[in-house]
């Protein structure tokens, strides 16, 4: 079954993952970020960091030096921003 598609609703993963991108530039480089660190710079609820990290490791802006581990309830331990993340940034955001 194909599902509608809702050009909102894209934009707004996108600007989500963009805010959390943003506040992950905020640290240092080399630095692990857990969610609870990411919901008190960008104050975006769980679920909608947990997609916008997924969306950010897709496009490799991101990395997760383990995808099996888990801090509920985020679906993550730890992020940084990649070096290419920092890049995008820069020159988009």
């Amino acid at each position: 079954m194909q599902r509608d598609f809702d050009l909102d609703e894209v934009n707004v993963v996108n600007m989500d993952a963009k805010k959390v991108l943003v506040a992950l530039s905020e640290f240092s480089r080399g630095e692990f970020v857990r969610g609870e660190q990411i919901h008190k710079k960008t104050d975006l609820p769980t679920k909608t960091i947990n997609d916008a990290i997924k969306v950010l490791e897709k496009s490799l802006f991101v990395n997760n030096p383990d995808i099996s581990k888990e801090a509920p309830p985020y679906d993550f331990d730890a992020v940084e921003i990649s070096d290419f993340g920092r890049q995008v940034l820069e020159k988009y955001g």
